[in-house]
């Protein structure tokens, strides 16, 4: 009897692509957003987008920390320096050194974010709904849009956006418009050839109309055409069932704490 292929299955050599290109979204924001910090070493990386949205803020253990009470306090120094709402994200294999640590000093466990693979990305792509243009923000008056969006999908009062968002290499930003009005925006990062997707959301009074998938094979395609052989995203509970009826994967599970005071923001938080 042959045996099924495992579904979460992906070479490793691709997770590994995969897994920079998440933490190349980080540095590239950091370094591009006044107030922003980065500060990275083996197995580490702190990122801080100076937004009040923890899942902007985050403490990667990318690998078992040799000793979890240092790490967490080197993380809280770099917050204390770098004032942000902020949480620790780790790594399948950071888990459990990380867990007693957090639980102990009072952070909330926010559950696992499935990181989820659409490979090969395919050559044709939906057609969006009729009724919403997407474009991509190439001024400060669509960058502005895409926030106000963001801020109503996200329900964080996010400040002025930064302009150089605009120009960093290998990033391109896009808003859903309809009706003339900003109701849906996405984020594609091209790197390690995975067309990385972020910032997916649509306003409140918009949704179950298609139109983040929308934005989503508009990032995807273009990531193709950038020469990425796959795409690569982070899932909400809100978004999940969405991607996987794209053809997006679940390959592994992060698992994530927000500091005391500091939960995910409710439209991304697990129920």
């Amino acid at each position: 009897m042959t045996e099924r292929p495992d579904p979460s299955y992906v070479a490793p050599e691709l997770l590994v692509r995969c897994h920079a290109n998440t933490l190349e979204d980080y540095r590239v924001f950091a370094r591009s957003t006044e107030g922003g910090a980065l500060e990275e070493s083996p197995g580490r990386l702190f990122a801080s987008l100076n937004s009040l949205d923890s899942l902007e803020n985050l403490a990667f253990a990318l690998e078992p920390p040799d000793d979890p009470r240092e790490f967490l306090d080197r993380a809280t120094d770099f917050y204390r320096r770098h004032p942000a709402p902020w949480a620790v994200l780790a790594f399948p294999g950071a888990v459990e050194a990380l867990d007693p640590v957090l639980s102990a000093a009072g952070f909330l466990d926010e559950g696992t974010f499935p990181g989820m693979v659409l490979y090969p990305i395919p050559a044709e792509r939906p057609a969006p709904p009729l009724e919403l243009r997407i474009e991509r923000a190439c001024t400060l008056r669509e960058l502005r849009d895409l926030e106000g969006a963001a801020s109503r999908a996200y329900g964080v009062p996010y400040g002025e956006p930064d302009p150089r968002w605009l120009t960093v290499p290998g990033v391109a930003l896009y808003v859903g418009y309809f009706q003339e009005e900003p109701v849906a925006h996405g984020a594609l990062i091209v790197s390690q050839s995975v067309a990385g997707v972020a910032y997916i959301g649509t306003v409140p009074e918009c949704r179950r109309r298609g139109f983040a998938e929308a934005v989503v094979w508009r990032i995807v395609s273009e990531g193709r055409a950038a020469g990425c052989d796959a795409a690569y995203l982070w899932a909400t509970p809100l978004g999940r069932t969405v991607y996987e009826r794209m053809g997006f994967r679940t390959v592994v599970d992060y698992r994530i704490w927000s500091a005391p005071g500091f939960p995910l923001p409710g439209s991304i938080r697990r129920p």
